[in-house]
């Protein structure tokens, strides 16, 4: 162990010395993040062989302190039986979250040279050479959390190596200052590396500003022509008597008329939408229009024993039971010897019946009204249909329904 701590403090004794001089003409950016990745793995080496140390410490404590712990009883305590169960229990919770908080420690040491190498790839890939070079702020940002960094692992180093023993207290604060060096040096190098690459991100270009429509061209930028002659003299005013036409072709200015600005088309008004084509109103689902139609159509599934009672059109729910009747007793009048007498007739009307007669969404029509009525009855509920039946129509129109028997 002695070795070990020796040869790592000549390594960051060597690594402290170099990054002290590092700030060179011949220097760049991308030595000292090399530098800085080195310090990140020496870091992460030193933190496991802390932990390492704490744990193996810690353990041994825990039985001592468990071997050589007094049992005491109470006699007048009924609740010592869930003691050692509640304290295992807390054991097992403080662990839990100690083992997750040291993984997060443990990531955070060890992905940092990751991080800072990630942003400095984006950094070179997008401006290359400059951003390798880089410039001196970035050089002095890197550098002094350099020479912090391994400060810090030095410092670490050098007291595991003259102390002889090492309370628990005394490694907990190397442990503690190594992440708070770490986490500062990794925050410090990306914002450093990351404010290097917008400074040398290049100036975008001004834009043009734009015409105004139906302003005058711009004229094209022509050369002038330099004036020869002596410091005395000067150019002649012509006469106002020559004529134009003599230099026409040279002072002549052709101005252009100003362009009319084009008529926007018109947009063409667009028709208004068309409804939606208004559907016919059903009065029956079209499942029960097909038991209407076929008498020897058996009922869905849903309506058998073990189903939902769902129509498998409409999705409405009928509460019909399989194998239940309603019972209707209707008055008829018959002729017996000449004379007209009133009799009583009981019908039976089956769950065919209620569940041809049902609509889409809910409720019931009649079948009855629909086939010998000028106009339909609407029922919300099952009842309402058997009362409509039992009050309006004859023990003759039952009878003609293949639905509805006779007891």
């Amino acid at each position: 162990m002695e070795e070990e701590a020796e040869a790592a403090v000549e390594t960051i004794s060597t690594e402290l010395g170099q990054a002290k001089g590092v700030l060179q003409d011949l220097v760049v950016v991308a030595s000292l993040v090399r530098t800085l990745t080195d310090s990140f793995g020496s870091a992460s080496d030193l933190y496991r062989k802390l932990k390492r140390k704490s744990d193996s410490k810690g353990h041994d404590g825990g039985e001592e302190s468990d071997s050589t712990r007094p049992a005491h009883r109470r006699r007048d305590s009924g609740s010592d039986n869930d003691r050692p169960r509640r304290r295992s229990v807390r054991w097992n919770l403080d662990g839990l979250r100690k083992s997750e908080y040291l993984d997060s420690e443990e990531e955070l040491i060890c992905k940092s040279s990751v991080q800072v190498r990630a942003e400095y790839e984006r950094g070179y890939r997008r401006l290359g050479e400059p951003f390798a070079r880089g410039d001196l702020v970035a050089q002095i940002q890197l550098q002094s959390q350099i020479i912090h960094l391994q400060q810090t692992l030095l410092d670490i180093h050098q007291d595991l190596l003259l102390s002889t023993y090492l309370t628990p207290a005394s490694n907990h604060s190397h442990l503690v200052r190594l992440i708070q060096t770490t986490r500062t040096a990794r925050a410090a190098s990306i914002q450093a590396l990351n404010l290097q690459y917008q400074r040398l991100l290049p100036p975008r270009p001004p834009s043009r500003p734009g015409t105004i429509p139906g302003a005058f061209p711009t004229p094209p930028d022509t050369p002038r022509e330099p004036v020869h002659g002596g410091s005395g003299s000067r150019p002649r005013r012509k006469d106002s008597c020559m004529s134009s036409s003599s230099d026409s072709g040279d002072d002549v200015v052709n101005i252009l008329p100003i362009p009319e600005p084009k008529p926007k088309p018109k947009p063409t008004p667009t028709p208004p939408p068309q409804p939606p084509p208004l559907q016919p109103h059903r009065l029956f689902c079209v499942y029960a229009k097909d038991l209407q139609r076929n008498p020897q159509l058996p009922l869905a599934n849903s309506y058998k024993p073990g189903g939902n009672g769902v129509c498998p059109f409409c999705r409405a729910y009928i509460p019909a039971r399989p194998g239940k009747a309603w019972e209707i007793v209707a008055d008829d009048h018959k002729r017996f010897n000449g004379q007209i007498k009133m009799i009583s007739r009981t019908f039976l009307v089956k769950n065919r019946f209620v569940i041809k007669s049902h609509r889409e969404g809910g409720g019931f029509a009649c079948v009855l009204c629909a086939r010998f009525r000028k106009s339909d009855t609407v029922c919300r509920q099952i009842g309402a249909l058997m009362e409509h039946l039992w009050r309006d129509h004859t023990s003759e129109e039952m009878d003609r329904d293949d639905d509805i028997v006779e007891c």
